[in-house]
């Protein structure tokens, strides 16, 4: 699990990381980086992907996913961003789109 510490939680960090950052994308997820300035994490589940619960569960998997790999990725403000179709998507599936977001954009350490 993905600490506390290590989460964007404020509107202006993610207008920040929004603004100025460096945008990729998958079929199911998007993916916004601001390169170095510490290691901390965004998630955004729009309200178009379910109801509270589903949107809860696509976010602790995505979190998940982060705390799982947190060590192997490069320091940055981020934010994933699910897009429609992720509420279908196993745990695996997830994982693997995550991580072809981050090493297309070069935020992996080998």
């Amino acid at each position: 699990m993905l600490k506390r510490a290590f989460r964007l939680r404020l509107r202006g960090s993610f207008a920040y990381v929004r603004a100025h950052g460096a945008k990729y994308n998958e079929r199911e997820l998007s993916y916004v980086v601001v390169r170095g300035r510490g290691k901390r994490i965004g998630f955004i589940v729009s309200n178009k992907i379910g109801k509270a619960v589903r949107r809860n569960l696509v976010k602790r998997r995505m979190r998940g996913v982060a705390g799982e790999v947190f060590d192997r990725i490069c320091d940055g403000q981020m934010i994933f961003i699910a897009r429609v179709g992720i509420e279908k998507l196993t745990y695996g599936e997830i994982r693997a789109r995550m991580l072809s977001a981050l090493g297309r954009a070069g935020m992996l350490k080998a």
